[in-house]
């Protein structure tokens, strides 16, 4: 391998995505993100772009490729890769895509980008928000992150819930897309679900709209709810 990167994280697929998602995964981040030469793209950003897919849509290269990410993040060795007929990885985090070696506690973090790998618990949401409308309009500055490492990118929250949340931000972005966020009271993953553009002054602004994959709310009793719960 040419460098360090995730190439799951690189096409922004699932480690057990099949064949026709990594494809077209690919087809899009080079022709709808513009990332081909041609395109105006940079053209290392592109080789990493094929350098990933050529993995990943070769069926030998791809196993060889899991084995190693697995022995990379885990430091335990695979015997027979070649043997498995189910994917090598199947526990992950849901956004940098570093595999796990079990299922992850309740409140822990991914060892590599310290994104929350489970949800709080349903019934902790419903402890934490059992007098909140649907969407709790609240305002404040947070972080995301749509790839990692990456110098995190400020958005707008709008309003919240227990399943996702609303925010605005300059940065285009597209549907599908999983986001890491952080800010003063949260941090989790999110995938995106919908997107407005906005025009306000001659400045393009986006509202999205994002369910959590996973959530961590840093004082789930204290001022982030306080005026709803």
């Amino acid at each position: 391998m040419k460098n360090r990167r995730n190439y799951y994280r690189v096409l922004q697929v699932q480690p057990d995505a099949p064949f026709e998602v990594v494809r077209a995964s690919f087809k899009a981040l080079m022709r709808e993100l513009k990332q081909h030469p041609d395109l105006g793209g940079d053209v290392w950003n592109a080789q990493v772009l094929n350098e990933a897919y050529e993995t990943l849509s070769d069926e030998k290269k791809r196993q060889e490729y899991d084995r190693m990410l697995f022995e990379r993040y885990t430091k335990k060795t695979v015997r027979n890769p070649f043997t498995h007929q189910i994917p090598l990885i199947t526990l992950f985090c849901a956004f940098c895509k570093r595999p796990l070696a079990r299922v992850a506690n309740p409140g822990e973090a991914c060892p590599t980008c310290k994104s929350p790998l489970q949800s709080l618990a349903e019934d902790d949401l419903n402890r934490t928000c059992r007098r909140a409308t649907p969407r709790i309009k609240k305002s404040g500055k947070f972080t995301f992150y749509t790839t990692w490492p990456q110098k995190g990118m400020i958005a707008e929250l709008v309003d919240i819930s227990k399943e996702g949340m609303r925010f605005r931000t300059k940065v285009k972005l597209f549907t599908g897309v999983l986001l890491k966020i952080s800010g003063a009271h949260f941090t989790g993953v999110v995938k995106i679900k919908n997107i407005h553009k906005l025009l306000s002054d001659e400045r393009t602004t986006y509202s999205v709209g994002a369910e959590f994959v996973s959530v961590k709310f840093k004082e789930p009793k204290g001022s982030f709810f306080s005026t709803s719960a």
